[in-house]
């Protein structure tokens, strides 16, 4: 503890390669400090008279004079987009023109029974923890890995890593930076939303209808839509959408071999056929039926298409219409999420169901406020909160040997995303008996019931070998082998949010890796009561890798799974699922490092 303490004073006044790099970019800043002070200066008359040339002191008058300014504008906002002084928050300028009672810039929406609201709430994302774990561990230590030679170095990333989990709960928990991208999201969404619908025939008028912390609203009204150019651009989405899965069934069909091309090759009856049809039309989520009818209809011509297109707008179907019109340009907005490295979940309500929504989302803020209080205050004291006892079981002595890596072993590969790796420092042996042992009840009730707040909790046992799978020692008629493949089912009532309703989750866990050196737990989670539930399965993997002297390495990926194919919110679908599971991964990591230092 003493050292780390001289660590981190210490570590505010040494400066590494990119340090000294930042302050020599600092020092060429203030020589050009004079230069943009004039570019102020000159922006301040400009407003004063519209003529003036920013860059050249000379008038613009003219036709030739106009459009020379109108290039230096837009040559400044490329130069200057990404200054602070050049950014204007549309909702604070409002509410402050409103508080001294004058007139907005903004036009302000009619609300009436067709507008619709997008609801964003953004969350940091698993990468923010992933983050702080490469520097504590490899920037500021050692970047070189060998682990069959743990030197004390590796001992002391050890202790960081467990100590750092504990900090990890913390860091998803804050909105200091889901804040900051929610004011620059919101106005984003706010300027862009207009031109990108223009794009496929749409007319719209919004504006930020309000905005807390991490969450904020748009009230959108749709005002006009010209179905040709709709109806083309959303052929042109579906068609692409279809040839991408396409493509990855035909890669994946290349890796699993030539068995199942020979199984595919196999001639169908006509029944099964359709039966395999009709399941996947009834899997389709409301958005991707829209989408599908608004393509077939491309095919027709417009003296057909645009009085069933208008009747259907204006009777039964308007509200899913235009739900499904916000929800096509939904994938830029998570896109520039993901490059800030957050997570966000998106709802799009009508009017009727809006204020219920808004409800419910300030009180998951006030939770949330709450709870990140709680932790660090829970932080801040030493003792270890809301421990059950020693459910991690008993220190196995044989956890204390050097691991030896077998000569034909191959780690399995993590899935898509790699949410999390840590190390912990807790023995390979005990921590694989209270994962897999259906004794344990390590998982469920420390995990999922204290930690997690699951409820109605059940937990299978293997098809084969139950008795056997994470025993520390086995006896000699049983091969560990023979436990590869093993199956077993769990299912928890997960808790409600603002944006998911409290749903049950059924789980089965299969055995990929089982040996001293490494075992892998796979689980395949199927939750139909959430939003487009039916059409992904979520696949998760822990894989844990014994570093001897009473350590291991945790490894947790996650991968969706689309059977028929992406639907047109794939992407937020993604984002959800590693939101959620991130919260899972630090969530395990947190709850082992807790138990292993309070039951060593």
């Amino acid at each position: 503890e003493a050292l780390v303490t001289v660590c981190e004073k210490a570590r505010k006044l040494i400066l590494d390669q990119e340090e000294m790099i930042a302050e020599r970019r600092l020092s060429y800043l203030a020589r050009d400090k004079l230069y943009y002070d004039d570019l102020a200066a000159r922006a301040r008359i400009r407003k004063r008279d519209p003529h003036y040339a920013k860059y050249k002191q000379r008038e613009g008058k003219g036709i030739v004079g106009k459009v020379q300014n109108k290039f230096v504008d837009a040559y400044t906002l490329m130069k200057d987009g990404t200054d602070k002084k050049g950014f204007r928050d549309e909702y604070e300028s409002r509410l402050k023109k409103n508080a001294q009672g004058g007139t907005s810039d903004q036009k302000l929406v009619a609300h009436h029974h067709r507008t619709m609201y997008l609801n964003v709430m953004v969350k940091n994302g698993i990468q923010v923890v992933k983050n702080e774990l490469e520097r504590m561990a490899q920037e500021r230590w050692e970047n070189e890995e060998d682990l069959n030679k743990f030197t004390r170095f590796e001992r002391f990333r050890v202790y960081a890593h467990a100590k750092m989990v504990r900090l990890a709960g913390l860091a998803l928990s804050s909105d200091f930076t889901p804040r900051r991208i929610a004011v620059q999201l919101s106005n984003d969404i706010y300027r862009l939303l207009t031109p990108r619908l223009k794009r496929k025939g749409v007319a719209i008028e919004t504006e930020i209808e309000y905005r807390v912390g991490p969450y904020f609203v748009l009230a959108i009204n749709v005002l006009n839509i010209n179905w040709r150019r709709l109806l083309k651009a959303t052929h042109r989405d579906v068609e692409l959408r279809r040839a991408r899965w396409l493509q990855a069934q035909e890669r994946e069909k290349e890796q699993q071999g030539e068995e199942k091309k020979k199984e595919d090759s196999k001639p169908r009856s006509a029944f099964k056929q359709f039966r395999e049809y009709l399941m996947q039309v009834m899997q389709l989520t409301q958005h991707d039926i829209v989408a599908s009818m608004l393509a077939i209809l491309f095919h027709t011509h417009w003296l057909f298409y645009e009085p069933v297109c208008i009747f259907c707008y204006y009777t039964f179907f308007g509200s899913a219409i235009r739900q499904f019109i916000l929800s096509s340009v939904a994938d830029d907005i998570f896109y520039y999420v993901e490059e800030k490295g957050m997570e966000m979940e998106i709802g799009i309500r009508r009017a009727s169901v809006q204020a219920a929504f808004m409800l419910n989302a300030l009180r998951e803020i006030r939770a949330d406020s709450k709870d990140h209080k709680k932790r660090q205050e829970q932080s801040a004291t030493s003792g270890n909160q809301n421990i059950l006892g020693p459910l991690l079981g008993p220190s196995i002595p044989a956890d204390k040997n050097a691991a030896e890596k077998p000569a034909d072993f191959e780690v399995p590969e993590s899935l898509e995303f790699v949410g999390l790796e840590l190390d912990l420092d807790v023995g390979f042996r005990r921590l694989r008996w209270a994962i897999l042992n259906t004794n344990s009840t390590f998982l469920s009730e420390a995990l999922y019931r204290t930690e997690a707040k699951y409820d109605n909790i059940t937990m299978g046992t293997w098809d084969h070998h139950t008795e056997f799978i994470g025993s520390p020692k086995l006896p000699d008629t049983v091969n560990q082998v023979d436990f590869l493949g093993a199956e077993k089912t769990c299912s928890y009532l997960m808790p409600k949010s603002a944006f998911v309703k409290a749903n049950m989750c059924t789980e089965t866990h299969y055995v990929l890796a089982y040996n001293d050196y490494c075992f892998t737990l796979k689980k395949k989670a199927l939750t139909p009561d959430v939003p487009y539930g039916s059409t992904f399965v979520a696949w998760t993997q822990f894989t844990v890798i014994n570093t001897g002297d009473h350590t291991c390495r945790l490894i947790c990926s996650v991968e969706p799974e689309f059977p028929n194919g992406p639907p047109l919110v794939s992407r937020q679908i993604k984002s959800g699922m590693r939101a959620g599971v991130g919260e899972l991964f630090v969530l395990i990591g947190e709850t082992i490092a807790k138990y292993a230092d309070e039951y060593p």
